[in-house]
């Protein structure tokens, strides 16, 4: 037995000097055949998987065959002097080489020679602006990732939605979820809108008919969910929308046309569009709807915008009976801020209105009990 270093050579003594003088020489002479002795380099020792090395026979004598083993199989991986192995798992890995000619075989091994660590799975986080294609235009948006972020668990996502007019780069700061991303660990988005009408909007309706924009803004959504799912950990059972005016119209939109992919809604000084026997709005499932709206809005009137928009009141009343609540809320005052829950629906939904009395059009600065009231969406989000 002849040890090498770094590993090991072992060799047969039938298969060493093979003698080939006497009658087979011809007369000529000849003598001993020298043994092969197996040896070789690698590439690298190792790396994050997946990985390539290479391995390279540097043996000497005569040899016609090489054998390589290099994942602990009970396969050979190459008969080639040289080969490259794709290390696709984390492990260590000894690594053999068997190499044969006239004068005898030879066996080289390095134990533990291959160390194969898992992929580096850290992810960037803090706030990004990406983009994608959607319907042959480029669509923007803003994505705050929380320094918690944890890609083997699924994570929570809230939408914000700018109001017309708007730009995301601004509404974060107006809507800034940033904090609250960073203590409760979900994911914040600021998509943008396309311009039209004078303005950035978004499309409450189906393309088509006589709506005043032609982009499919409800498909839009829809597509940016499934873009952010391929790159991130997200728990498709808590998918919730907030906006502003005309972003929180289309949150109310959201709950009806992309129902299944909605968790929840917060909607601020906007209003929902009319239903009737004929709307298209149609909810899958139970959704729990909190409402902020100011009695003196001009934009969104509290009342309502006759034949196009209803008013607050029938908003809650659609979603309490669509949720199936207790019929009668409970009702808290605070200063100018009037809050009526209603409690105990379907799959534990609630409808939680906050009315301010002589709010304006705006996404307010209030305080609650204490809390903001990005503060009260996020308790309201995380409790469905």
């Amino acid at each position: 037995m002849l040890s090498c270093s770094g590993g090991s050579s072992t060799q047969s003594v039938e298969d060493v000097g093979d003698d080939t003088s006497g009658e087979n020489s011809g007369g000529n002479g000849g003598g001993v055949i020298p043994e092969p002795v197996a040896s070789f380099t690698v590439s690298s020792y190792g790396g994050e998987a997946p990985v390539d090395i290479t391995f390279t026979s540097t043996s000497t004598g005569e040899i016609n065959s090489w054998l390589w083993n290099v994942d602990d199989d009970a396969d050979y991986e190459s008969n080639y002097y040289s080969f490259t192995h794709t290390y696709e798992n984390s492990g260590t890995y000894d690594v053999s080489l068997i190499v044969t000619g006239p004068g005898g075989q030879s066996t080289y091994t390095q134990n533990d020679a291959i160390t194969i660590t898992e992929p580096e799975t850290t992810v960037e986080t803090g706030l990004f602006s990406q983009s994608m294609t959607y319907d042959n235009v480029n669509r923007e948006y803003l994505i705050y990732i929380p320094s918690s972020y944890d890609p083997n668990s699924a994570t929570p996502i809230l939408f914000a939605f700018h109001g017309f007019g708007g730009y995301s780069q601004y509404f974060i700061n107006t809507a800034d979820f940033r904090s609250l991303v960073d203590q409760f660990n979900f994911i914040a988005v600021y998509p943008q809108g396309l311009i039209c009408g004078g303005g950035t909007t978004w499309n409450t309706n189906p393309p088509g008919g006589d709506n005043k924009c032609s982009q499919d803004d409800i498909g839009f959504f829809a597509a940016l969910l499934n873009e952010i799912s391929g790159n991130y950990n997200i728990d498709a059972s808590k998918v919730f929308l907030t906006g502003y005016s005309n972003g929180a119209d289309f949150s109310y939109s959201m709950a009806c046309y992309q129902s299944s992919l909605v968790t929840a809604i917060a909607p601020v000084s906007g209003l929902m569009p009319m239903v009737d026997a004929s709307s298209e709005c149609q909810p899958s499932h139970a959704t729990s709807v909190m409402i902020f709206n100011g009695t003196i809005d001009y934009s969104r009137p509290y009342n309502g915008i006759d034949g196009y928009m209803m008013s607050v009141d029938q908003t809650v009343a659609y979603w309490s009976q669509y949720n199936n609540t207790d019929s009668s809320p409970q009702t808290n005052i605070v200063g100018d801020i009037e809050n009526y829950t209603y409690l105990n629906g379907d799959n534990n939904t609630t409808v939680d209105l906050f009315k301010i009395v002589n709010g304006d059009h705006y996404w307010f600065n209030l305080s609650y009990n204490g809390n903001s009231m990005e503060e009260l969406m996020w308790n309201f989000f995380s409790s469905n």
